[in-house]
């Protein structure tokens, strides 16, 4: 089933270090069957909690091969020229439907 990395980008510190993450990034997703299916594109913040400046969501195969390249030297290597530079919030969710009485079991148990 296929895995989706989404990035939210909250803030710039830093435009000429957030530039040389991205050229860093870009390639260190090649190999992977990873597909780009939305890079800063015009976005409508609808509910949001915070400023949102850009978003990205990035398909995978599956849930192993985004954590792959998460872990990967080329991605971590970009991730340091990042560090600092944006307010980003990185996260990789698993595609899929989960039905709603199935749904956050771990908060439903703190109830």
């Amino acid at each position: 089933m296929p895995a989706y990395m989404i990035a939210l980008n909250r803030g710039v510190h830093d435009w000429k270090k957030l530039d040389e993450y991205w050229k860093a990034a870009g390639p260190s997703f090649e190999g992977l069957g990873a597909k780009r299916l939305a890079i800063y594109t015009p976005l409508t913040a609808l509910e949001v909690m915070g400023p949102l400046e850009g978003v990205v969501e990035i398909e995978f195969p599956d849930l192993d091969t985004a954590k792959r390249w998460y872990e990967s030297p080329a991605y971590q290597k970009a991730k340091q020229i990042r560090d600092g530079v944006a307010d980003t919030e990185l996260f990789i969710i698993d595609g899929g439907f989960v039905p709603a009485e199935e749904r956050m079991p771990h908060l439903k148990r703190q109830s």
